[in-house]
């Protein structure tokens, strides 16, 4: 897990240069409308949220690993095994809860099918310790019903309806 700690901070700091290159494309961008929000203003928006998160990223994954060798030194062979095998075990499930949303997208649509997805998988990721079932679930709702609006009233998309038509 440790090594995955050094991942998260690699693939952060790429983030944040991936968001500094991003941003500075879209200065070269040229205005076609008369309107003051041009064909800039989304990546650049999505340019700065990238290096916003991709910063809070870093940070918790600096810190996350710094905790994780402290606790690496104290752990022995074979709660270092059980540790391991558990965190391969979470990205399998992950990948085939990620298949089953995308199957299932078109028949319940993206809000049902997001705000399971979302629920199961915080989860799995959580803490036994620090689970929270009626948490997940308003966050899980919150997050799809968002995303869906933004979608469909700002970004003028629709996105799968499924059963709720």
């Amino acid at each position: 897990m440790h090594e995955n700690k050094l991942v998260d901070l690699y693939s952060a700091l790429f983030l944040i240069v991936l968001s500094i290159v991003l941003y500075t494309s879209t200065l070269s961008f040229k205005q076609i409308s008369a309107s003051k929000i041009g064909s800039d203003f989304l990546p650049q928006v999505v340019a700065i949220a990238l290096f916003i998160l991709s910063g809070i990223f870093f940070v918790s994954a600096l810190t996350k690993w710094r905790k994780e060798k402290k606790l690496k030194e104290e752990m022995t062979g074979e709660q270092k095994k059980v540790k391991e095998k558990l965190d391969y075990t979470l990205v399998l499930i992950s990948l085939v809860l990620i298949a089953v949303y995308l199957i299932l997208i078109p028949f319940l649509g993206f809000l049902l099918s997001t705000a399971g997805y979302l629920f199961i998988q915080i989860y799995l990721i959580s803490t036994p310790e620090k689970r929270s079932p009626i948490k997940f679930a308003i966050v899980s709702i919150v997050v799809s019903v968002s995303v869906y609006w933004v979608f469909k009233n700002v970004f003028f998309l629709m996105l799968p309806a499924g059963i709720l038509g």
